[in-house]
């Protein structure tokens, strides 16, 4: 199921706009299907432009099949990697 998808960073209420670049792109995104036996690795369409991006990142998500997905967005801050979780239900 292919379908666009954008992802806002903020803290605390306040939208992040210092992105940095992590491995030639500012976030990387990876999906897994609950109950298993799908996943993905997805990387924004949004292009790396300086050291500085955020806080909207789009993806073009094309996840095998519908159900609830846990996704999990690395991106980069201050030299800092973090990891967020997000749980939607595709389909």
């Amino acid at each position: 199921m292919a379908r666009p998808l954008t992802v806002s960073i903020a803290k605390d209420g306040k939208p992040v706009t210092d992105l940095e670049p992590y491995l030639d792109t500012y976030a990387h995104l990876t999906p897994f299907r609950e109950g298993g036996g799908a996943f993905a690795h997805l990387h924004p369409t949004t292009k790396v432009s300086g050291d500085h991006g955020g806080p909207d990142l789009s993806f073009h998500a094309e996840l095998p099949t519908s159900g609830n997905w846990r996704l999990f967005l690395q991106f980069q801050t201050g030299g800092k990697l973090h990891t967020a979780a997000l749980t939607p239900r595709v389909g």
